[in-house]
């Protein structure tokens, strides 16, 4: 599977603690995207199947920060839906909950044939990033047209907490890892 990032826990790209993929290749090409560098299919750096399960697995049973759930944006990842497809159906025997993002609509997803994912996973949002419709306090979305719709019953419309939500990770070695989304103009303060 080609990807473009992981972060082995959130507490920001869910509704649990997560592991968070983000895929590598997009067609879609949203104006306005913010993970452009997501967009080229041959970007980032090829995991087998295999490999990631065993670092998702290795994270759920983290003495010290468990995950409860895998979140998969990014990029598309509808756009390698066989291995996406691997991955998950590996990831269920887990008892994890899992949320896949897509830029295509439902519509378009069953129409492609790619739906046979639906009955695996509790959460899909999906919709295009539309630039004028973006909003910053929208849990789990980037505009307001994109639809988080609850597939299972792990999930409801009661864990959506609007706001905006950012995460700093500080290394061992002084090393930043920033997460979420902020406006140029913002400024963080921390003591």
């Amino acid at each position: 599977m080609q990807i473009s990032s992981i972060k082995e826990y959130s507490q920001i790209y869910g509704f649990e603690p997560s592991f968070v993929i983000w895929t590598q290749g997009c067609p879609i090409h949203c104006k306005g995207c913010w993970n452009t560098h997501t967009w080229d299919s041959k970007g980032g750096f090829a995991m087998d199947i295999e490999t990631l399960f065993n670092r998702i697995k290795a994270q759920k049973d983290s003495k010290s920060l468990p995950i409860q759930a895998v979140t998969i944006l990014g990029g598309e990842p509808f756009y390698q839906y066989d291995e996406l497809y691997k991955l998950v159906s590996l990831i269920t025997t887990l008892d994890l909950g899992i949320i896949v993002y897509s830029g295509y609509e439902k519509d378009e997803l069953i129409e492609m044939k790619k739906d046979s994912i639906f009955s695996l996973i509790d959460v899909l949002i999906y919709g295009r990033y539309i630039e004028s419709l973006r909003d910053l306090n929208l849990h789990l979305r980037g505009s307001s047209n994109q639809v988080i719709d609850f597939l299972s019953n792990r999930y409801n419309e009661s864990l959506i907490k609007e706001g905006n939500y950012i995460e700093i990770d500080i290394d061992n070695f002084g090393g930043l890892d920033i997460v979420g989304y902020i406006e140029p103009t913002d400024s963080i303060i921390a003591y």
